[in-house]
């Protein structure tokens, strides 16, 4: 969910390898909501695919692609401080997400005559614990929490590499800690207190510090030019679609099973994952024109193919839902991948724009 800049090769262009990973991600993602959307009334009733966990997958690669490019952009040619890596972060991320919190519930309120406010609200200030509207800005949370850190860990005249390892490594003690003790509420708290901890020692079933920390671990070989990460493979296109498709098909066949060492094998394979992103090279050609604008487009995407999907499927079902379960996924899949590259187009792109020049009029001014 975080935006491309930095993850540049020596030549200065950018890494066609995760910024596809970015689009097939988003797209995973896509596929999983729309699959189980068509199983609530007053849709089909049931889901026609059997894709388990492949959308939580879908979320881990971009959390390992986050904290890999978050490491360029902040140890590049010229160092960040804290105010600009905040400002950057702010700029790409936030008034966009505004626009899309504020849409789907207007949205939610025209079908349903209702508006669920505190989940909104919620959204809108990413506050850390709970039910948001639209769900799906839950990933963002765990986002800020690692800026937060990584900020005040690493773009200090003394860099905190140990306290950013130590909240990176933090899920694994804290689930071993709830079972052998045992404290089973360390996983589901109550208290809001216990919560809140939770949420940044823990994150969630899904541990997202660890994907995190090895993006981090493959920004600083990265930055290093260690071997390991040196361009290898050619064909980025197809080797990330095989790379991304047969994850998601492992976690669905044998890592869905809900405990927590599904987290540690989701955080490697993602983190496979994105490493052929960063070894992988392509030629200019069409592919790689469909890769660049998937990659650009994959925040839209992720944050509106809920309103699109949810939109088709009102429509589908005043019609009785003429289509077969199955083929309406399809198209609802592909529909809401296209609705989000137009959004990104037509708002997203000019909306960060406008924010970027009215920051820099201010700074002329200041």
């Amino acid at each position: 969910m975080t935006d491309i800049e930095g993850a540049r090769s020596p030549k200065g262009g950018i890494v066609p390898g995760i910024q596809y990973l970015r689009g097939f991600a988003a797209i995973l993602v896509v596929i999983w909501h729309v699959n189980w959307l068509v199983s609530l009334p007053p849709s089909y009733g049931e889901s026609p695919f059997l894709l388990a966990e492949t959308g939580l997958f879908g979320v881990a690669i971009f959390f390992v692609i986050s904290g890999f490019i978050i490491t360029i952009v902040s140890f590049g040619p010229v160092r960040s401080t804290p105010a600009e890596f905040f400002l950057r972060r702010f700029v790409r991320i936030i008034p966009f997400m505004w626009v899309c919190v504020i849409g789907y519930n207007l949205l939610s309120l025209a079908g349903s005559g209702k508006l669920d406010l505190l989940p909104g609200l919620r959204a809108l200030a990413l506050w850390p614990i709970g039910e948001l509207r639209p769900h799906v800005v839950w990933t963002l949370r765990h986002e800020f929490i690692f800026y937060i850190l990584f900020a005040w860990t690493m773009l200090q005249p003394r860099p905190r590499f140990y306290v950013l390892i130590a909240w990176f490594l933090a899920p694994l003690a804290w689930y071993a800690t709830a079972h052998l003790l045992p404290w089973p509420e360390l996983l589901q708290p109550e208290s809001t207190g216990l919560a809140l901890a939770t949420v940044v020692g823990y994150g969630n079933i899904m541990m997202p510090n660890l994907q995190f920390g090895m993006g981090f671990a493959l920004g600083l070989l990265w930055l290093k030019g260690h071997p390991l990460v040196r361009s290898r493979f050619p064909a980025a296109f197809p080797l990330t679609v095989a790379a991304t498709t047969l994850g998601a098909v492992v976690v669905g066949i044998m890592l869905s099973e809900d405990n927590g060492l599904r987290a540690v094998w989701w955080t490697l394979l993602a983190t496979i994952v994105v490493w052929l992103g960063v070894v992988s090279t392509e030629k200019p050609g069409l592919l790689h024109s469909l890769g660049m604008l998937l990659g650009d487009a994959s925040y839209s995407i992720y944050l509106t193919h809920a309103a699109t999907a949810v939109v088709l499927i009102q429509i589908s079902a005043r019609l009785h839902n003429p289509l077969p379960s199955a083929l309406f996924v399809i198209l609802a899949v592909i529909a809401s991948v296209i609705a989000g590259i137009l959004i990104h187009w037509y708002v997203e792109q000019p909306l960060i724009g406008y924010c970027r020049r009215l920051g820099r009029r201010r700074s002329i001014i200041a």
